[in-house]
């Protein structure tokens, strides 16, 4: 997944969408503020 500068790398191995769950975990995980993910470039 790519916004901007910024790279996050989901495994995916049931070949579909992830839910917002998942990938609200992640971007916490990953220190990246949900508003700034949000922001347009």
């Amino acid at each position: 997944m790519f916004k901007g500068d910024q790279v996050l790398i989901i495994p995916n191995e049931h070949i579909g969408e992830i839910g917002v769950g998942l990938l609200r975990r992640l971007l916490s995980q990953a220190g990246i503020p949900r508003e700034d993910w949000l922001k347009a470039d």
